[in-house]
């Protein structure tokens, strides 16, 4: 059992973590190019939540199973809720976002990786960004409830 708590939070860990880093990833000053890189960096970040996401689920789920915690307990309710919440954000509206960023600065004649970024791409990054405050924020609530497990 204490493998399996091991493992259920080291890739919660890792599910989560990356999505902290994406805030300094997406700077509204930087140049063009800092951006590409930053979209190519964020795009590598994501395989750690699906693959950490997915495999903290299971093994919570195991834990659950086999253990004299209850599925209906309200931290186990409100952590998977916040997680599947975090998971429709990121999927949902950060994601596209990121293609839709990436498509607009391939079509844009003229700018060069030297440029700093027009002010209409520098709001999508805001935009971004204020989703992406969201899900940290959801984050720290969900370990916080695996944490503390409280008893409501």
């Amino acid at each position: 059992m204490k493998w399996l708590v091991l493992l259920h939070v080291f890739t919660a860990i890792i599910g989560v973590g990356p999505t902290y880093f994406l805030h300094v990833l997406y700077r509204t000053r930087q140049s063009a190019g800092e951006f590409k890189h930053a979209l190519r960096l964020g795009s590598l970040l994501d395989l750690f939540p699906k693959v950490g996401g997915s495999l903290s689920v299971i093994s919570g789920i195991m834990l659950v199973a086999w253990s004299p915690v209850r599925f209906l307990d309200l931290w186990i309710i409100g952590s998977l809720l916040l997680y599947a919440l975090i998971q429709i954000v990121i999927i949902g509206v950060v994601t596209p976002r990121q293609k839709q960023l990436r498509a607009i600065l391939e079509q844009r004649e003229g700018l060069q990786d030297k440029d700093m970024l027009p002010g209409d791409i520098q709001a999508s990054i805001a935009s971004i960004n204020n989703w992406l405050y969201l899900v940290s924020a959801m984050g720290i609530v969900l370990f916080i409830l695996m944490i503390l497990k409280p008893v409501l």
